[in-house]
């Protein structure tokens, strides 16, 4: 990727938002540390909202070429506001801070992650691939003969379970289900999509 973009002069938009949310052996790399070139070419986007847990604070960062970051400081300026002070303050402790609750949180997330692919994996006629970061699992629901749009609305109306339909993704073959909450509800949302699956 580095070589095409470095090739044709194209910068990278790197969004590394789940950077610190990564299981098994899997390690977060930024591709800005592969090389002096991949340095000079990479927009970095990150924020606090999934690894600091401060959804909705609306925080967030660049890191890129002062051209560019000048440039897009005078497009933003124009668009927003500036942060608000406790997000700021907020921010601040969350990187001065213990980040031991990172680590806390990122287990008890992959304890949900094993829990929801384990079951998905049991249920005739959908698949999934075990996700490596993040809080989601996208399930293929192709062989149901329903599009994602259909599936959702239909899980929705019939089981009262909110998925996302993966034609927002690229993917009208699954949907995307979270694990960003308690186990106990997971269990609940599992046992009812599990129950409609075998509806179809």
């Amino acid at each position: 990727l580095v070589e095409i973009a470095a090739g044709e002069d194209i910068y990278i938009l790197s969004d590394e938002i789940y950077e610190k949310l990564v299981y098994d052996d899997v390690k977060h790399v930024s591709i800005a540390s592969l090389s002096k070139e991949a340095y000079d070419l990479t927009l970095t986007v990150n924020g606090f909202s999934k690894s600091y847990a401060m959804t909705g604070w609306r925080l967030g960062y660049l890191a890129a070429p002062e051209a560019v970051a000048k440039a897009v400081d005078s497009i933003q300026s124009h668009s927003t506001a500036n942060p608000c002070s406790f997000a700021q303050r907020g921010a601040l402790a969350a990187l001065k801070g213990d980040q031991q609750p990172i680590a806390d949180m990122r287990d008890e997330f992959d304890m949900r992650r094993n829990y929801m692919f384990d079951r998905i994996s049991k249920i005739p006629n959908v698949t999934a691939v075990k996700p490596q970061g993040a809080f989601y699992v996208l399930v293929n629901i192709s062989q149901l003969g329903l599009t994602s749009q259909n599936f959702a609305d239909r899980l929705l109306s019939k089981a009262n379970v909110a998925v996302v339909p993966g034609a927002a993704f690229g993917d009208d073959r699954t949907v995307r289900l979270s694990y960003a909450t308690s186990i106990d509800v997971i269990k609940k949302g599992l046992d009812r999509f599990q129950d409609f699956c075998r509806t179809l």
